[in-house]
């Protein structure tokens, strides 16, 4: 499991660092240097795209059926926790056979008494635990700090043709 902790105020202001000093080079370059450059970057994407495609080629998915089911356990532990947590969730399947469990709340509240409590944080370390991918950032929703957590989930396995 990889579990990355960053702040999308953070990956914003980071971004937008990196396309200034992309402009300011732009700026500094003849029409002729930049169509250069651009077609230069626009091989090497070309080039990239084909290797993915002849890797693409050489390989096939087939769906795990026992993280398949998993991924549909968790999903509901999931939905019952932000019904409890007034969390908003998404949950999502995509075609490259991942999945996603998206979380995003003011709070979550693990430390009250009794079985639920017990279930919520069994159902927040299972989450954590077995998902391929974890992250977790915070943002300012209007006034509100809000908590996003991301749960990945490979549901295939690569096989060789």
């Amino acid at each position: 499991m990889n579990i990355e902790k960053f702040y999308y105020d953070e990956q914003t202001e980071m971004y937008e660092q990196m396309k200034k000093e992309q402009d300011e080079h732009e700026q500094s370059l003849s029409v002729e240097e930049r169509e250069k450059e651009h077609q230069k970057l626009f091989q090497e994407a070309r080039t990239i795209m084909e290797k993915a495609e002849r890797k693409k080629k050489e390989e096939y998915q087939i769906i795990n059926p026992v993280k398949y089911q998993r991924f549909i356990y968790l999903s509901e532990r999931a939905v019952q926790f932000s019904k409890i947590s007034g969390c908003n969730i998404k949950i999502q399947t995509f075609p490259d056979m991942s999945a996603l469990i998206k979380m995003q709340t003011g709070y979550i509240w693990l430390l009250s008494d009794g079985e639920s409590a017990l279930e919520d944080r069994e159902t927040m370390k299972n989450l954590l635990n077995e998902a391929d991918w974890v992250g977790i950032g915070s943002r300012k929703h209007g006034e509100k700090d809000v908590v996003e957590l991301e749960f990945w989930f490979e549901l295939a396995e690569k096989l060789k043709k």
